[in-house]
């Protein structure tokens, strides 16, 4: 008897403290129009959410936080998120991602942190991507929202939208021949990712009502 209890005592802690971790399980970084996207993919062994991001460049070296609340019930769940850091100085990056746990809902309260990743990424700025861009133009920008667009020698597959922290906002998978409907989006800048049959496009806009 004593056996069995003990290990079910031993379950039960393995239980918990898995259903309490928030895991990184693929982590990759992409050089942006005016910056790094960093995209990280998690699993957690506990209801929860994604609550928050924040991040420190000190030199090289940026820090993301990623927050995520949970609440104690079981089933696993898994994350994708994209974070875009604005960057100004071109350079080779070490990005470290630190997954954090906050017991509220509302603000992140930093309970926990249960898993950190290092990658690198060099960026470099839109001039040095001239010989390998598509010939491609966006306008206006600003923009209300509407925007239009000319394209040559590709045709666009899907278009997603990042606001200025680099949370997804709007994903597109079927594009219009000349137009971009964006007028649903608040004010403020914006980041697209435009997925193309040769090649990514990544280009910013400016939405002014």
């Amino acid at each position: 008897m004593k056996k069995i209890i003990l290990l079910l005592s031993f379950f039960i802690a393995t239980l918990t403290s898995f259903s309490q971790n928030i895991l990184i399980t693929e982590l990759n970084t992409r050089n942006m129009t005016g910056g790094i996207n960093v995209n990280v993919k998690t699993v957690s062994g506990t209801g929860s959410g994604y609550l928050s991001n924040s991040y420190t460049i000190n030199g090289n070296v940026i820090d993301l936080d990623v927050c995520y609340w949970f609440d104690n019930t079981l089933p696993i769940l898994y994350f994708d998120n994209d974070f875009f850091i604005p960057i100004t100085t071109e350079g080779n990056y070490t990005i470290n991602v630190h997954i954090i746990l906050s017991s509220s809902q509302v603000t992140c309260d930093y309970y926990a942190n249960t898993d950190n990743q290092t990658t690198s990424e060099t960026y470099l700025s839109a001039t040095q991507f001239e010989s390998n861009k598509i010939q491609f133009l966006l306008f206006p920008n600003p923009t209300n929202g509407k925007l239009e667009y000319t394209i040559k020698d590709a045709t666009i597959n899907q278009i997603t939208v990042f606001d200025h922290v680099g949370s997804l906002v709007k994903k597109i998978n079927t594009v219009s021949k000349d137009h971009i409907d964006l007028s649903e989006l608040n004010e403020g800048v914006y980041f697209l990712k435009i997925q193309t049959d040769s090649g990514i496009l990544n280009d910013r806009i400016i939405i002014r009502k």
